[in-house]
C-alpha cells in the first residue's frame, strides 16, 4: 500500500490537485467504484496546509455528483425498474427515513453512489439531498484529511519501517528454507 500511495503522490502537482479532486468526487457520487481517499490521502500529505480547502472542495463536488446520480436514478425508475421490480413497499420508509439515510450514506464508507440513485428513484426532497449530501461529505472528508493533517507523516514512516522489516524477513526466510533444502538435499537425499 505504501508503494501505491507514493505513485498516487508523485503525480499530484499542486496546479492539478483540485480538478482531480473534482472530478473523482463528482465520479464517485454516480459511477466510480474507488473512493475519494485514493487522492484525497496522498494529497494532503504532500500538502498538508491545504486540508481544510480540499475537504470542502471534495464536499462540494461529490455534493454536485449526488445530484447527477439522483438525475440518473429518478429516470431509471421511470425507464427502467418499473417495469421489472415494484418499489411501492419501500417509498413509506425512504420518505420517512430518507434525510437520515442521506445522511447516513454520506458519512460512512458505503457506496454513496448507491444513495444518491435510490434518493432519485425514490424521488426524495432535492433539498434534503443537497444539504445532507454536503453536510455528511463534509464531515466525512473533514476528519479523513485532519487525522492525514496530523497523523499522514507518522504513518508514512510506519509503513516505510514495516516494509524494511518486512523486507529483511524476507531474506532470512530465504535463508532457512535454503539452508534446510541443502540440509534435506545432502543429508537425507
Amino acid at each position: 500500500m505504501f508503494n501505491k500511495i507514493r505513485v498516487i503522490e508523485k503525480y499530484l502537482s499542486e496546479k492539478f490537485i483540485a480538478f482531480y479532486i473534482s472530478v473523482f468526487a463528482v465520479s464517485e457520487s454516480v459511477v466510480n467504484p474507488f473512493p475519494l481517499e485514493f487522492i484525497l490521502i496522498p494529497s494532503i500529505v504532500k500538502y498538508p496546509h491545504k486540508y481544510i480547502k480540499y475537504a470542502f472542495l471534495a464536499a462540494s463536488m461529490s455534493t454536485i455528483g449526488a445530484i447527477f446520480g439522483y438525475i440518473l436514478g429518478y429516470h431509471l425508475e421511470e425507464k427502467i425498474i418499473k417495469s421489472f421490480v415494484d418499489l411501492s413497499e419501500f417509498i413509506p420508509i425512504y420518505e420517512k427515513y430518507g434525510a437520515l439515510i442521506i445522511l447516513i450514506g454520506a458519512v460512512t464508507p458505503l457506496p454513496f453512489k448507491l444513495v444518491t440513485l435510490a434518493s432519485g428513484v425514490f424521488k426524495i426532497n432535492f433539498i434534503y439531498l443537497l444539504i445532507y449530501s454536503f453536510v455528511g461529505r463534509y464531515i466525512r472528508y473533514q476528519i479523513i484529511t485532519l487525522l492525514t493533517y496530523y497523523y499522514g507523516s507518522k504513518m508514512i514512516n510506519a509503513f516505510q519501517k514495516i516494509n524494511n522489516f518486512s523486507t529483511k524477513m524476507k531474506y532470512i526466510f530465504l535463508s532457512i528454507c535454503l539452508c534446510l533444502g541443502l540440509y534435506f538435499f545432502i543429508f537425507l537425499g
